[in-house]
């Protein structure tokens, strides 16, 4: 024998607490000794306390074995015993129905999920009753959705009420969940498919199907084109230009002809007629110029007339974030110095001031004193010193005439990729380097452009670049750069937005970068965790969504929302199991005995109520009843009050 619901020694342990409680109830049992008295006028209250009397045996030894037998019962039919050939008899089966995207083609009648749901219906219809079955959702992920179940009810409404998901079908890790679940119960049954296990051609190629496995297996024939990426940036060369890439893929075995449609903002920017052969996957870029747009959608039409198998992938919509704009003021005599410096960059709004004009309390992310130190200085504002008179921040060491500029420190980001040869500064100022402070460029005296790192950032520039030497110099506009980039790097960061398949997401990065310098965060701002292989980042993300992809300089938002179609439908060999079986011959169900374990229990206790308890219908013996005093009878009367007379 072996239980369905229970272990042995839960059952043990239960059946004891329950049958120690019932026994204490007769053990326990106190009673008073009572007298019938006609009146209470001539009674003295008396300070002698009421003497109690223990039971010194089990009065009614009869009604305390019925009641053990009958909670025995019902504990029995709670546990769900199993005869030896009725736990021989019973299967656990795990049915995985295919939720992925291509489930929600179009077929004949519906979709193809349809037909997968009514094949799993009849496959559970023909299990036997006594076998348990748990419903699993296959897509790039295995979701139990019940546990083992002999109920029937929960594991139908489950199959009804599954949708198609937006990512590819992985069977192969939906195989292995099935197996481990089977391994904990140990009664393995079937494991059994129901869909068009369409998946990729490394994962049919290395697929090697378990021998219990039977596929219930939809016809997913189909002729389907569909966006597989869509991508937007600006473009590296010209500020106003935008670029933009579209993939394409054709997962038919036809010949198809689409017509490509851009829309930036509304605006149609783009529309080309492409001709695609079976199993093509072109990547096509588009640039145009137009005003910044808060979203770009591309859609693609069959030009035959004929629609697709799988519209879902016919369009695709990116958002366009927001840019965002440095604030920049620049305090200065002679203010126009340097709009060279600082007029280039779109990304850069410069307002230029007289020192008469300056007020602390004007909000900028950057502001640069040109040979101006102001009374109050802006709070929480960044801040660029060019030749800093007396009380700057800056301490001065000395002052310099025809120095030579004879290093820059390659460590630091402001001279990064900056080189000059034998620049001479007609005049410098060299300055004393603080705790904290990063020496920039060097002359032969010290430091002439200095950084402070901080919650607020500084820099110092002892020469000025446009009145000096470095006016000829590539390296002045670059130092520049280097500088805002510096203080605010979230402006400069290069941004590309992706419209991309739910999954498993590989992007290209530099190679050597650190890994602790990429940071990957999801719809929920919460981080994604990532692997890094050379100059291959990938990530998967299950859920449709926007991720975030911070690596170095560069940041590329991935809008995860087009649906992943794996590329072929899976053909199972000859000695797999397919369809729905016409019946598990020779196996018997198991016999249930819990209803009448149940039954048996309830009419013992419902005996034990009439024989020993107060009861008018049944009497035991020839003397009048008596009102029991112990166990569940007693519990079970209603307390009777008699008025004195």
């Amino acid at each position: 024998m072996n239980f369905l619901n229970l272990s042995l020694g839960e059952f043990m342990a239960i059946a004891g607490v329950i049958s120690a409680g019932v026994v204490a109830l007769y053990l326990l049992d106190r009673s008073k000794r009572r007298h019938v008295v006609s009146t209470l006028r001539f009674w003295i209250a008396s300070n002698v306390p009421s003497e109690w009397k223990r039971s010194r045996r089990i009065q009614q030894p009869w009604s305390l074995l019925l009641q053990l037998v009958s909670i025995f019962l019902l504990l029995l039919a709670i546990a769900g015993p199993r005869l030896a050939r009725d736990v021989n008899a019973i299967r656990d089966h795990v049915l995985l129905l295919d939720t992925s995207a291509w489930m929600g083609a179009r077929a004949r009648q519906g979709v193809l999920l349809d037909q997968a749901k009514q094949l799993a219906i009849a496959y559970i219809n023909a299990v036997p009753a006594g076998d348990r079955v748990m419903v699993v959702r296959a897509d790039a992920l295995a979701t139990p959705v019940t546990p083992f179940e002999t109920n029937r009810e929960p594991l139908l409404k489950a199959i009804r009420q599954s949708q198609p998901s937006a990512s590819a079908l992985n069977l192969e890790q939906a195989i292995e969940f099935a197996q481990r679940a089977q391994r904990l119960q140990g009664h393995s049954g079937e494991i059994v498919f129901s869909g068009a296990a369409r998946i990729s051609r490394a994962e049919a190629d290395s697929l090697n199907p378990p021998a219990n496995l039977r596929i219930l297996q939809v016809p997913s024939a189909g002729e389907n084109v569909g966006i597989r990426k869509l991508g937007l940036r600006r473009s590296p060369v010209k500020s106003d230009t935008w670029e933009a890439f579209v993939g394409l893929k054709n997962d038919g075995v036809r010949p198809r002809e689409i017509e490509l449609d851009l829309h930036f903002g509304g605006a149609t920017v783009a529309r080309q007629t492409i001709a695609l052969d079976a199993s093509a996957e072109p990547e096509m870029t588009f640039s145009f110029t137009n005003p910044r747009a808060p979203f770009l959608e591309a859609v693609i039409r069959s030009t035959s007339g004929r629609g697709d198998a799988f519209p879902q992938d016919d369009r695709a919509v990116i958002d366009v974030p927001e840019e965002k704009t440095l604030k920049v003021a620049v305090v200065s005599a002679q203010p126009t110095l340097l709009t060279a410096l600082l007029g280039g960059n779109s990304q850069v709004e410069t307002s230029y001031k007289n020192p008469q004009q300056y007020n602390p309390q004007e909000k900028f992310d950057i502001v640069v004193f040109d040979r101006f130190k102001p009374d109050a200085l802006p709070v929480g504002t960044h801040v660029i010193w060019i030749e800093p008179p007396a009380g700057s921040p800056f301490s001065i060491r000395s002052n310099q005439t025809q120095a030579k500029l004879t290093r820059w420190n390659a460590d630091s980001p402001l001279a990064a990729g900056l080189y000059t040869h034998d620049v001479e500064l007609a005049t410098a100022q060299v300055f004393n380097v603080a705790k904290g402070d990063e020496p920039v460029a060097e002359v032969a005296a010290g430091p002439v452009v200095v950084a402070r790192p901080g919650p607020v950032k500084m820099a110092a520039f002892g020469f000025h670049p446009i009145r000096s030497a470095m006016r000829y110099e590539l390296a002045s506009p670059l130092l520049m750069a280097n500088v805002l980039r510096w203080m605010a790097p979230e402006t400069f960061r290069r941004m590309d937005v992706q419209a991309g398949t739910i999954g498993t997401v590989n992007i290209s990065v530099d190679k050597g970068l650190d890994p602790a310098s990429i940071k990957i965060t999801g719809e929920d701002k919460r981080p994604l965790p990532f692997t890094v292989e050379g100059n291959s980042l990938r990530f998967f993300s299950g859920a449709p969504g926007n991720v975030h992809v911070s690596a170095g300089d560069r940041e590329t938002i991935h809008s995860l929302t087009l649906p992943d179609v794996a590329e072929t439908a899976w053909k199972p060999a000859a000695n797999v199991r397919k369809g729905v079986p016409a019946g598990f011959s020779g196996r018997a169900g198991a016999t249930e005995w819990w209803p009448w374990l149940a039954l048996l229990g309830g009419l013992g206790l419902l005996t034990d109520w009439l024989l020993y308890g107060r009861s008018h219908i049944l009497r035991v013996g020839v003397g009048p009843a008596r009102r029991p005093t112990v166990g569940i009878p007693a519990l079970l009367q209603k307390v009777s009050w008699r008025r004195a007379s």
